[in-house]
């Protein structure tokens, strides 16, 4: 048992091993993905950006902070840790799980606890706006019926990686989007163009990422008799799978790029090291120990992070020409 964990139940009792299971390690990386959609939202941008040409009359000037906090707790602490929680519930993992390793059994009532967590998250949500709500409704319900046994779509090789596109690559990005308007004071709506193709661009670079989060349960699911995308498919065709898909990704993101500046490159150059990462990965997949595919999980996430920056570089940086 680590030193935080020693000290959080003698602080907090029994009670700390729901928020063990929560995974507090994986919020900055959701807050992250969840900042490049608030960042490049244009009206939050205008606000961020004054000298920009906003592309419609400005509502507010002044950045709403309040709004920025209700959406960290609604997506990041609600409904990710919610998530999280209510599949181990039901997983019952004994093996490590991504964000937390070596997981103790599950409390009791952890499925109720994370069911109401989530449910409680839409509080904050509609204090954002109510587009943001309805996403974070419609991701509350593919949660549950991803883990749930009456449902248990994690079980469904090819819907598992549909829900977790949808609801971590997309919906993330989204949820993002409309928080960066709502804090900017702007009407609720919809994306413009260029904020569907960065939605879907992540939705494809999630699946591209999702089996890479399997291989190294592989051998705990089989034995558990789950079958996941990754245990259909096995290592070498789930990553070829993933490699599929990052040039799906690719097409969108790049599309959305500004084409006069820099980070355009960049952002080419860096989706070019998750395909040759995962191409690396894919040539030596089936001599890899268990411990050795998380490692690979963990790069291609660092990877994630160059991406998002060069991205959000595209909105910020210069361009050549005016």
């Amino acid at each position: 048992m680590t030193r935080a964990r020693r000290l959080g139940r003698r602080l907090q009792g029994p009670s700390f091993d729901h928020l063990l299971f929560l995974r507090p390690r994986q919020w900055p990386i959701l807050t992250a993905q969840l900042a490049v959609g608030l960042l490049a939202a244009p009206a939050l941008l205008d606000t961020i950006v004054p000298h920009r040409a906003p592309p419609e009359p400005a509502a507010a000037a002044t950045l709403q902070a309040d709004v920025l906090l209700w959406a960290w707790l609604a997506w990041v602490l609600c409904l990710n840790g919610g998530t999280l929680a209510f599949n181990s519930a039901h997983d019952r993992d004994v093996d490590d799980v991504a964000y937390l390793r070596a997981p103790p059994p599950p409390p009791p009532r952890l499925a109720a606890f994370a069911l109401l967590l989530m449910a409680a998250g839409l509080v904050p949500a509609l204090l954002v706006s109510p587009r943001f709500a309805a996403v974070t409704a419609a991701c509350v319900l593919l949660s549950v019926a991803y883990s749930h046994p009456a449902t248990r779509w994690k079980g469904v090789p090819g819907l598992d990686l549909a829900v977790n596109a949808v609801g971590y690559g997309a919906g993330t990005t989204l949820a993002g989007l409309l928080a960066g308007r709502a804090a900017a004071g702007r009407p609720d709506a919809w994306p413009d163009g260029p904020g569907w193709l960065l939605t879907g661009g992540f939705a494809l670079l999630f699946g591209s990422f999702y089996p890479m989060t399997q291989l190294y349960q592989i051998d705990a699911d089989r034995a558990r008799g789950d079958r996941t995308l990754a245990t259909a498919l096995g290592a070498t065709r789930s990553l070829e799978l993933a490699l599929l898909l990052a040039v799906g990704a690719a097409v969108p993101l790049l599309a959305g790029a500004d084409p006069r500046t820099v980070p355009r490159l960049l952002l080419g150059l860096t989706l070019a090291l998750w395909f040759l990462a995962a191409a690396a990965w894919r040539r030596r997949a089936r001599r890899l120990a268990p411990h050795r595919h998380e490692s690979r999980m963990y790069t291609a996430l660092a990877l994630w992070a160059l991406i998002d920056a060069a991205i959000l570089l595209g909105f910020y940086f210069p361009p050549w020409a005016s």
